[in-house]
């Protein structure tokens, strides 16, 4: 997919609600409220979204305006920052094999595999 067309996709407004915000990025609901109440996340009405005849008080998130945000936010970190959970993360994966004593197939040396 290129540039272009991937720029005209996030027009498209997609406005879901708190709950489905919560499934798909696994925060709980009271964070999600609370960053909702700040105007922390991009927010907009129904009325808004969809015009007249739709109700004034329930709000929707604009999942793609947050995605984007998200996007620009970790544009701007340094390669060294953004690596870093990504490092931090095979440390704890490599400790927990560790104290398990258990290391997956796929990662086993050719001698150990040929022993067990």
């Amino acid at each position: 997919m290129n540039e272009k067309l991937l720029e005209l996709l996030f027009k498209i407004p997609d406005p879901i609600t708190a709950d489905e915000f919560c499934r798909r990025t696994g925060k709980s609901e009271s964070s999600v409220r609370k960053l909702m109440d700040r105007r922390r996340l991009p927010i907009r009405t129904e009325r808004q979204i969809h015009g007249e005849g739709f109700s004034d008080m329930r709000l929707m998130i604009m999942y793609n305006e947050y995605l984007e945000m998200c996007w620009e936010v970790a544009r701007k970190l340094p390669a060294a920052e953004r690596m870093g959970w990504k490092d931090s993360w095979f440390k704890r994966a490599k400790k927990l094999m560790e104290d398990l004593d258990v290391v997956p197939d796929n990662l086993k040396s050719v001698e150990n595999a040929l022993k067990g």
